[in-house]
């Protein structure tokens, strides 16, 4: 920890998928009105007041495009680094090249998120050692148990749809990264391999807007939310 006690946060950002549900896109250069996700991503990192450097984390094949993309950034000290075999590799590859004493890991896929919203997180994680953003869940969701066909519907209120960023106190994700390979667990979220080594996880609602590029809708919902927000900042 630096001399003036406020930690050194390293943002992970997240970008070696194969875009395979897109068709094989590179979902961080898809673009969304005049810059592409990973610009957009790269700029609310780099207004955050609490994260204090970059990794991005890429595939080897697209080393030198997100570099070109990047070319001109010096908000905050960016890296580079290749990601590995899936995401939770990845993620471990980004953490590996950082230097913080808190992770937040963040999907480019969500080139939504602002600056704000990153701070939330990160500042709930400085108190709790884990948080996470997420979306309140608004649909009836069933849970289907496949063997039996026992049906469960759980009430809202208690569910959550778990979004980036995910900030972590390094220890914490050290070992729960750790003990998961140990057992040769694999997750689709961090939150789920440090609440699975027994750490609490705080979470930040970040709202709906803090979408995923996942499917083409995804794309067109995201164009249409950012050229509202131009166009409400041309009638201002």
């Amino acid at each position: 920890m630096r001399a003036d006690k406020k930690p050194y946060v390293s943002a992970v950002i997240v970008a070696a998928g194969s875009g395979t549900r897109m068709g094989g896109v590179t979902k961080p250069f898809i673009r969304l009105g005049d810059r592409t996700a990973f610009e957009m991503v790269l700029d609310a990192f780099g207004a955050s007041a609490l994260t204090d450097e970059i990794v991005v984390v890429c595939r080897e094949s697209d080393m030198e495009r997100f570099k070109a993309a990047a070319e001109g950034f010096d908000k905050k000290p960016l890296r580079f680094t290749v990601g590995g075999a899936n995401r939770g590799d990845s993620v471990y590859c980004g953490v590996r090249a950082s230097k913080g004493d808190y992770y937040a890991i963040h999907d480019c896929a969500r080139p939504l998120i602002t600056s704000e919203q990153i701070d939330s997180v990160v500042q709930a994680a400085f108190k709790t050692g884990a948080a996470c953003a997420y979306k309140p869940v608004t649909d009836t969701v069933k849970y289907v148990e496949a063997e039996t066909g026992t049906v469960y519907t759980p009430e809202r209120k208690h569910l959550l749809a778990v979004q980036t960023p995910q900030v972590f106190k390094s220890e914490i994700y050290l070992v729960a990264a750790a003990l998961a390979k140990k057992d040769g667990v694999k997750a689709t979220d961090d939150t789920s391999l440090a609440e699975r080594a027994g750490f609490k996880v705080e979470y930040v609602e970040t709202g709906a807007r803090n979408l995923k590029l996942t499917t083409a809708e995804d794309v067109l919902l995201a164009r249409a939310i950012v050229l509202s927000d131009k166009k409400k900042g041309e009638g201002s």
